[in-house]
């Protein structure tokens, strides 16, 4: 029991610690964090969820959070439990000013692993991010033409996104338009199921092919009567008979 002891005390102390760190980061009270923190409460937990502290604090963009659990030896590679990097959920939740940190502190602006489906970053952010983050991105050097399992590179994913902003500016930077996902997407097929006239003239203007048919063997003009809209039919059938 003596030799027990010694172990069941530590064992609740940890717990006392990540249950701590947990609730500390939910209410955002940086002082009680930053005790727990130097009394070498440890900062590799997970949460019910599977999540870290660190994660979680990327997640919600907490950089005061996120500057002190580096300050105290925080792992910034620290996956959560199935397998997602902190700086994947950075680029979900568009967290800039977190995701800019974790660069300055080193993190690889192009991970990917077989758990995200060799997506990286910034295809998360040309999704769910900002213009200004993928710029961000790209200025660390993140690949403009990653290609995941799916093949879809980030201006595919933009245009399913309707994320016009991003689009244009890989559309203005010189982005691939001949791209061929897995599932037969394609720019142009891509921009018509926008029903964004802008979007669709942009695809147009870079010469985005027209000749491909999708998985069901549809081509481009059968998707633009598909989409029941009147100007954007007009385009397509313009651009054919060029």
């Amino acid at each position: 029991m003596k030799n027990i002891l010694p172990f069941l005390l530590v064992f609740l102390v940890f717990t006392s610690y990540s249950q701590d760190i947990f609730e500390n980061l939910k209410v955002q009270n940086y002082k009680n964090l930053e005790t727990i923190l130097q009394n070498k409460g440890a900062t590799a937990q997970f949460n019910e969820k599977g999540l870290t502290p660190l994660w979680l604090a990327v997640y919600k963009n907490d950089t005061i959070a996120l500057k002190l659990l580096l300050k105290y030896g925080a792992d910034i590679n620290l996956l959560e439990k199935k397998g997602m990097h902190p700086i994947m959920v950075g680029c979900i939740a568009n967290s800039y000013e977190s995701v800019q940190i974790l660069l300055e502190n080193g993190v690889d602006v192009n991970w990917k692993s077989k758990d995200s489906n060799n997506q990286q970053p910034i295809r998360f952010a040309s999704q769910g991010g900002s213009l200004k983050l993928v710029k961000l991105l790209l200025q660390y050097g993140a690949d403009m033409e990653s290609k995941p399992n799916d093949k879809a590179t980030p201006l595919l994913a933009a245009l399913h996104a309707k994320k016009y902003d991003i689009a244009k500016f890989y559309f203005l930077n010189g982005a691939k338009v001949d791209i061929v996902g897995r599932d037969r997407e394609c720019i142009l097929h891509e921009a018509i199921k926008t029903k964004n006239i802008d979007m669709v003239k942009l695809a147009l203007h870079y010469n985005a092919p027209l000749n491909l048919k999708d998985s069901r063997g549809m081509t481009t003009w059968e998707i633009a009567k598909k989409s029941k809209n009147s100007e954007i039919k007009y385009l397509i059938k313009k651009a054919l008979k060029n």
